[in-house]
């Protein structure tokens, strides 16, 4: 299990790597960039847009770390509230959905799967506690967990509450990541990251999130 959680970690520094590597080396660098100077001059309706955006996507099953970093970027420390608010909603919305059209056929298809059947007995045993560890250390994909949650006696206010306090620490991490990349103006300029702190801090910000999730996995196991 350790190993497994370490390859995760190991995964989303690949990932962000990745992204800045292909923002760097295409045409996608100068949209990127205009979008975000487009998102900031237009203030509120800018913010809201965002919001919409992390909260669409991640319903569609993106992954919700680059787009907390990128929301960071985008705002700095506003940006840790702003996406956590976002993903709250997406919590939200995809377990209300679930339990709208969930019913018993889907209850029972939910059984035959072992980590959803997991998960479902864990939700059965502690509300708000439990969302609160699952959302340190996700046992399922984000939104496919909300679903399956959904599908479950528990209630909506304790997935809601559960999602933000759990959410909190690895939204404020991962913004904070997202705050130290040059802002859309100095990459318009020319500027770059500059590898050695940077990174280094963005290794210390997913190593951080790596061992909370390790915590509450183990709390989980205890419980």
């Amino acid at each position: 299990m350790p190993l497994r959680k370490a390859a995760r970690v190991l995964a989303a520094l690949a990932i962000l790597f990745a992204l800045y590597a292909l923002v760097r080396g295409l045409p996608l660098q100068r949209w990127i960039v205009a979008g975000a100077k487009l998102v900031h001059a237009l203030g509120w309706p800018g913010i809201l847009a965002t919001f919409a955006s992390i909260h669409l996507l991640t319903l569609l099953l993106f992954p919700v770390i680059p787009l907390i970093v990128a929301c960071g970027w985008l705002y700095g420390a506003w940006g840790a509230i702003i996406s956590l608010a976002a993903v709250v909603a997406s919590a939200a919305t995809s377990f209300s959905i679930a339990r709208a059209v969930g019913g018993a056929a889907a209850a029972q298809a939910l059984r035959e799967r072992p980590k959803a059947r997991a998960l479902a007995d864990l939700a059965a045993k502690g509300g708000l506690v439990t969302v609160t560890l699952l959302r340190l250390s996700p046992i399922l994909p984000y939104t496919p967990s909300n679903a399956v949650l959904g599908l479950t006696p528990m209630r909506l206010r304790d997935l809601v509450l559960g999602t933000a306090i759990g959410m909190a620490p690895g939204t404020l991490l991962y913004s904070w990541a997202g705050s130290l990349l040059p802002s859309a103006e100095a990459i318009e300029h020319g500027e770059t990251l500059d590898g050695s702190l940077v990174w280094i801090l963005l290794v210390i910000a997913l190593c951080a999130a790596g061992i909370l999730g390790a915590l509450a996995a183990r709390r989980l196991r205890k419980g």
